[in-house]
């Protein structure tokens, strides 16, 4: 059973507020990459979805978002900026006519390498001297601090 905030020591609760600005470090540093990257032409969410089509083949919004665990409503922009460039085409479900499949098109399959290079290549090389034991920790860390409710997680 969870401690109770008022049970916590001194050092626990400095600690936790340390958690919290590290973590709003990392939003604020993640936002201004982004953004420099963005400048270039691609943002990291439009480089994970064409590296997801491209590398895995067609998906669903709905399979992009619960992959890339973002809600599927927050993928719409994403979709239909890489849509408009010519990255993406959409087909309806032959069988359920609500469904939409999302494919690369080979303009996208192109640029695919160069896109991971300028995009996802910095983050792997940030990480490149972690182990996997490390990057499963870490992973597993922030899965459970995006599990509270105060940041949108289920309770």
């Amino acid at each position: 059973m969870p401690q109770h905030p008022s049970r916590q020591s001194n050092e626990e609760r400095r600690l936790i507020l340390r958690i919290i600005s590290l973590l709003r470090r990392l939003g604020a540093s993640t936002n201004e990459w982004q953004r420099t990257q963005m400048e270039e032409g691609f943002t990291i969410n439009q480089a994970l979805v064409l590296h997801h089509l491209v590398k895995h083949g067609d998906a669903t919004p709905g399979e992009l978002a619960e992959w890339m665990q973002v809600s599927r409503g927050s993928m719409t922009p994403t979709i239909k900026r890489l849509e408009d460039l010519g990255l993406l085409t959409r087909r309806v479900d032959e069988e359920d006519g609500r469904k939409q499949w999302l494919k690369a098109t080979e303009e996208a399959r192109e640029i695919t390498n160069d896109v991971e290079k300028k995009v996802l290549h910095p983050v792997f090389k940030a990480f490149a001297e972690w182990s996997t034991k490390d990057l499963e920790r870490f992973s597993n860390d922030l899965s459970r601090v995006l599990q509270s409710p105060i940041l949108g997680g289920e309770p």
